[in-house]
């Protein structure tokens, strides 16, 4: 197997296992560490041309002479935060609306502490509004490279743990943060900083996590440019969707894999689940009804996947990767129908920006598990993010 330093295995491990019903985290913080501003009034509110249709986690409502953003669990059902934005150049409106919490936008300097936020703001050109991150250890464009390299972008911390004297020099109008369990930003609120979450991450629609575009349009000042890119993201997926909706034989589809004692694997209503069956397969716990993680045993994952036809597993090698790398985790994998069968196909997460760039290329994920599962519908297409295992 090979190996990696501790950074990245724990980095690796933050973000693709530690994600059991984080949304009770969320709440949990929020209660604990945050106070909402005053109320806002909705009554005269209407949903704004920018308010989601697949992601609930967000809401844009357009108030009186403002848009208002609601922030939700996500399944949709709680509020969880609630802000002001402003156009920051009415200045008599922003003086109206003391004690609100007010994002004036465009936002001109923003900080970012996931990559997947990094990628959405280089998505829409404004990638140099961005002038921190906890990492630059993730490209995702050569432009981002560039202003790390010269300086524009610095790097303030990982998790929690920031440059916090650095950080508050660089005064951003804004700090994107990806909530995680055991994260505390109190100190950074205390020093004036706005923060707002972006929960693209606990959607359960592929879509849904796209569709977060339209909030960093609105924040940015690129609502048209949001909309048109989610439009086209969402009419790719369709007509994929509608091109593996007939298939005569819908395989049968493992993933995840042990770590760290335990088989790490997606619930029944998450995003891969449904991505999975919208590709013509059918996920091995589709029955489950979590939409967060599974943290199971070895034994238990292997009665119900050991005859699945596929194994999908994500993988952060630096070197080529193999079947017998596998072994060398365990030798029980060999009892698995797809490693007999050679049919395991993986994402390597250190040569492929999956965690950076994918919310925003579900077509993308689609169109690869297409012509995994029914290679006959896209005879030839080259697959963005996995690889079949050799």
């Amino acid at each position: 197997m090979k190996m990696h330093n501790q950074r990245e295995a724990y980095l690796f491990f933050k973000r693709e296992i530690i994600k059991i019903p984080i949304y009770f985290f969320f709440l949990i913080i929020f209660a604990s560490c945050h106070s909402p501003s005053a109320p806002i009034d909705n009554e005269e509110a209407t949903p704004d041309e920018l308010n989601p249709t697949f992601a609930k986690g967000f809401q844009i409502l357009q108030g009186k002479g403002f848009k208002i953003l609601n922030l939700y669990s996500s399944d949709g059902t709680t509020l969880i935060d609630h802000f002001i934005l402003a156009d920051r150049f009415d200045s008599q409106l922003v003086k109206g609306l003391v004690g609100k919490k007010i994002i004036q936008t465009p936002v001109e300097s923003v900080v970012c502490l996931s990559a997947t936020h990094i990628a959405f703001a280089d998505a829409l050109g404004v990638i140099d509004r961005v002038t921190g991150v906890a990492s630059a250890d993730y490209v995702v464009s050569d432009r981002f490279a560039e202003l790390v390299n010269d300086g524009k972008i610095k790097e303030i911390g990982i998790g929690d743990h920031f440059k916090l004297e650095e950080l508050i020099s660089l005064n951003p109008n804004l700090i994107l943060i990806s909530m995680q369990y055991g994260q505390n930003f109190e100190t950074l609120r205390n020093a004036g900083l706005m923060i707002l979450p972006i929960a693209e991450h606990l959607e359960n629609d592929p879509l849904g996590r796209s569709e977060w575009i339209k909030l960093f349009g609105v924040l940015t000042g690129k609502s048209k440019m949001a909309m048109d890119m989610f439009d086209s993201i969402v009419n790719q997926y369709n007509e994929l969707k509608e091109l593996a909706s007939d298939v005569n034989f819908r395989p049968t589809v493992l993933s995840g894999k042990q770590y760290g004692g335990f088989w790490n694997l997606p619930g029944g209503k998450s995003y891969l689940s449904q991505m999975i069956s919208d590709a013509g397969a059918t996920y091995m716990f589709y029955d489950n009804d979590e939409s967060g993680s599974l943290v199971l045993d070895f034994e238990t994952v292997y009665h119900i996947g050991v005859n699945a036809d596929y194994w999908r597993i994500l993988i952060f090698a630096r070197d080529t990767y193999t079947f017998q790398d596998l072994l060398d985790e365990d030798m029980r994998y060999a009892g698995l129908a797809a490693f007999k069968n050679k049919k395991i196909f993986y994402c390597n997460t250190f040569l492929k920006p999956y965690f950076q760039k994918s919310p925003l290329e579900p077509h993308l994920l689609l169109a690869d598990y297409i012509s995994i599962f029914h290679p006959e519908l896209l005879p030839d297409y080259t697959r963005s993010y996995y690889s079949i295992l050799k």
